[in-house]
């Protein structure tokens, strides 16, 4: 009995070694709503990226796709870059939107 119970506590502690931590790198867009002029476009999107680099770690849980993973931690965007992208919905009516492109990293635990 005693042998079966060291057995089954061995194995019950091997099985925790197969779960570790590894960190993530990613990335991901967002994008503006449309605007008349390309200035506008760009301040948009200068300040979707601030706001994003001012987020907490809880916000940036909700901001950017890493609810696939278990127990997500230390999310820190690395970089993030604005382009303007031009476009039009009608014949001769060109708007424009911030495509704001955002590369970050994050914990989570692995599982095998």
């Amino acid at each position: 009995m005693n042998k079966l119970m060291t057995v089954a506590a061995g194995l019950l502690l091997s099985t925790s070694a197969f779960a570790s931590n590894v960190t993530l790198h990613n990335d991901t867009t967002v994008a503006t709503s449309s605007f008349a002029t390309k200035a506008e476009a760009l301040v948009a999107g200068l300040s979707v990226a601030q706001n994003l680099s001012d987020m907490s770690q809880t916000e940036l849980r909700f901001q950017l796709p890493v609810n696939a993973y278990q127990n997500v931690n230390n999310i820190s965007i690395d970089n993030t870059e604005v382009k303007v992208e031009e476009f039009a919905l009608v014949r001769g009516e060109v708007q424009y939107r911030a495509i704001v492109d955002v590369d970050y990293h994050f914990d989570a635990k692995e599982s095998r």
